[in-house]
């Protein structure tokens, strides 16, 4: 097994997802015959990542239950703030007590799973995945630059003219950070909440890149979605999942062939 706890972000209240938000966190929604975090499982433990801590808060026991389930890795980290506390601080309750690196992924996430290879690609560097123009309607856009040879964060928006520049790509919301990184986030992280309770993981990932290069690696056509509302959930289901199972299919062929699978 690697060594890199994933730290999967599960606490939000899904306000945006209406109804069905007050009756199933995010994470939980399925389009197939599992749910978006079970799909996350099963992708990590394919790529040997099997120590998984999830941040939870809204709706805390249906993770319990599924975690009862056969989830063998997993344990759960709860945030009783979740309500009046972003989710940096659920960052920060997930990274409670960890040493060395890991992998920050959101859960109302459906992906590839070259997108894993990709964040930790480079295990001595911290990476930010993007990914090429969506059109999801609630992108994040990244800017980099150029650090230590390779593009590095320099901020995020969802203000495409935050800068004069052209952005690099989209926030797919899975970070890898290096054991230094998760440190010095630590007590970054620990400073922001206290003056901004509200604040997100984003804005954390972006001061800690002042300090400490988080380079953006980027795959264009990467099949990915994040579902805040009902119109990305239709999305997602119209228009990404069925692309993201040929790709799945398509690399159990290969592996069945003994064709070596691109990261």
């Amino acid at each position: 097994m690697r060594n890199i706890t994933a730290i999967l972000l599960a606490a939000g209240r899904g306000v945006r997802m209406g109804a069905r938000g007050r009756m199933t966190p995010k994470g939980l929604l399925s389009l197939g015959d599992r749910s978006f975090v079970e799909e996350s499982l099963d992708t990590l433990r394919a790529h040997d990542i099997g120590a998984i801590r999830i941040v939870t808060g809204h709706l805390e026991e249906q993770y319990r239950e599924m975690a009862g389930k056969g989830q063998p890795g997993v344990t759960l980290a709860h945030n009783p703030d979740y309500a009046v506390k972003g989710s940096l601080h659920s960052l920060l309750v997930g990274l409670d007590g960890h040493t060395g690196p890991c992998l920050v992924l959101e859960t109302d996430l459906i992906y590839e799973p070259r997108a894993i290879s990709a964040a930790i690609g480079t295990a001595d560097r911290s990476a930010l995945l993007v990914s090429g123009p969506t059109e999801a309607g609630d992108e994040v856009y990244v800017w980099a630059d150029e650090r230590t040879g390779t593009l590095c964060l320099r901020d995020m928006s969802k203000t495409a003219g935050q800068w004069p520049d052209p952005h690099h790509g989209e926030l797919v919301g899975i970070t890898h950070l290096t054991g230094e990184a998760v440190e010095a986030l630590k007590a970054i992280g620990a400073g922001m909440v206290a003056e901004t309770p509200m604040a997100d993981y984003e804005s954390g990932l972006v001061a800690l890149a002042r300090e400490h290069p988080v380079t953006c690696p980027k795959i264009d056509d990467l099949a990915w979605a994040e579902v805040d509302d009902e119109t990305m959930l239709a999305r997602a289901a119209e228009r990404v999942y069925p692309r993201i199972v040929a790709a799945r299919q398509a690399a159990t062929n290969q592996s069945a062939a003994g064709t070596p699978v691109p990261a």
